[in-house]
């Protein structure tokens, strides 16, 4: 038996095969808000729905915003750690950023009431500051280091220390849909899908996504985030880099070959998106996550290499 569980929730998209494989306990679901008024659990292995390029099709034309998601509550979250608590063993809980979701808050209020409950065990809760599949890489991470023998308190420390070296490379190219959810100006977004125009950015120190530069086409897009790959990973042979995509199977595919042939990392994953990362960043999403370099206070640096390989 692990001396203590590791928890995360759906939007980390670690799949049930990805479970097992890492060894992660559990993957709590939340909540997806269905157009027709319906609450149904999340899911990473397409069970809600069946079909991806289905779903993606229904998010696509929702014209009113009705898709929605919400996190596991802290009832919820109580329920998912107590069986190790009763085992005899503690819980980790990797959260999405509290920057973009109130799960990490939900977290805390499970851990006060459980902690009062079993006064012998502990739950640590740690912020991510990060979102998808980079939340799989810590908790992979985490696992990795507890099945070397860390304590819980060591593994807390460990992941806190590399979460700001984690990276994200690729464009988003649905502008519309940003533009529905109030992320960028209408009249921004009709221009940009007009000219090709694709934004890229990185994870900022806060846990929420910077964009510094917009590559103009498909192949620049790619061009770019290779070579920003590049330049800000550390020790790529001996890394899993995920591929994420939100109904950009193609140029997500791309963008594996590429940093396969050109950066060689031990492995690379390539992963659809699930419902809960897809209702709130919509399709059009292709990116890889990846460890390097630590990030820099307000991505001055990030930034500054992004433009010049830009040219800008």
């Amino acid at each position: 038996m692990k001396q203590f569980a590791i928890l995360t929730d759906t939007t980390a998209e670690i799949s049930s095969s990805l479970q097992v494989r890492f060894g992660i306990d559990t993957v709590v679901p939340g909540h997806i808000h269905t157009p027709e008024g319906k609450d149904c659990l999340s899911d990473n292995d397409w069970i809600l729905y069946k079909d991806s390029q289905d779903f993606y099709k229904q998010l696509s034309s929702d014209k009113k915003l009705e898709f929605a998601t919400s996190p596991a509550s802290p009832e919820e979250l109580k329920q998912a750690v107590r069986p190790y608590f009763e085992e005899g063993r503690d819980a980790m809980f990797l959260a999405l950023s509290s920057a973009l979701s109130g799960t990490y808050d939900f977290a805390l209020m499970a851990k006060k009431e459980l902690e009062a409950e079993f006064p012998k065990r502990k739950f640590i809760v740690i912020d991510t500051q990060r979102y998808s599949l980079a939340i799989a890489l810590l908790c992979f991470k985490a696992a990795e280091k507890r099945d070397q023998g860390a304590s819980i308190e060591e593994t807390a420390k460990y992941i806190e220390s590399i979460k700001n070296t984690l990276h994200e490379a690729g464009p988003m190219d649905d502008l519309f849909f940003l533009a529905r959810k109030g992320r960028v100006a209408k009249g921004a977004a009709f221009m940009g899908t007009l000219v090709g125009v694709k934004p890229i950015g990185d994870f900022d120190r806060e846990g929420k996504t910077k964009v510094f530069a917009k590559a103009i086409g498909l192949k620049k897009a790619i061009d770019a985030s290779v070579e920003y790959v590049k330049r800000t990973i550390v020790n790529p042979k001996d890394q899993i880099i995920f591929i994420a995509h939100t109904d950009r199977l193609k140029p997500a595919t791309l963008l594996k070959e590429r940093i396969e042939k050109e950066i060689a990392p031990k492995e690379t994953i390539l992963v659809e998106c699930g419902p809960s990362i897809g209702i709130n960043v919509g399709p059009g999403l292709y990116a890889a996550f990846y460890f390097g370099k630590e990030i820099s206070e307000g991505c001055v640096e990030e930034e500054a290499i992004m433009k010049e390989i830009l040219g800008k």
